[in-house]
């Protein structure tokens, strides 16, 4: 048995160990290796993988999957990456209904290619000042943008 093992993994290439979590599909262990591994290395290629997975910068995965670990994510890091990178609408939308961060509503409002996410994120503001940065610096580029913040300002403030 133990020649069998030794040949199996002899006739591996080299490296493929290393590189594990860097080919790895398996949200789920990833997410354990991102969180529980003992090399830094190894939580970094994993966290990477991850965070690549989820946004969509590899087309292995289904957007439903996809859309399922974002919804299960306990990372607030990993859901502001969501939240700014991926590709589809369902899931930056997704990740923007769990963020708690203004900072990143903030940069949603303000960078989303979509309007209506743009809105949505304005809508979820709490901070104040934010919501006065966000009118101001919205108010060259979208209008409909600068309006919802003075107005979610105001009810903010009753």
């Amino acid at each position: 048995m133990f020649r069998a093992l030794r040949d199996r993994f002899a006739s591996q290439p080299p490296g493929r160990q290393e590189d594990a979590p860097s080919q790895c599909e398996d949200l789920g262990r990833l997410q354990r290796l991102r969180m529980h591994a003992r090399d830094r290395d190894e939580r970094e290629r994993a966290d990477a993988r991850y965070r690549a997975l989820l946004v969509g910068g590899d087309a292995s995965l289904s957007l439903e999957t996809r859309q399922r670990a974002v919804e299960a994510c306990p990372d607030a890091a990993v859901l502001a990456y969501v939240a700014r990178s991926a590709r589809e609408e369902v899931l930056r939308r997704a990740a923007v209904e769990r963020i708690d961060s203004d900072r990143v509503l903030m940069e949603v409002a303000l960078n989303d290619p979509i309007t209506r996410m743009r809105r949505y994120a304005v809508a979820r503001m709490t901070d104040q000042a934010l919501l006065r940065s966000v009118a101001q610096q919205a108010r060259a580029k979208d209008q409909r943008i600068a309006r919802d913040a003075v107005r979610r300002g105001a009810e903010i403030a009753q």
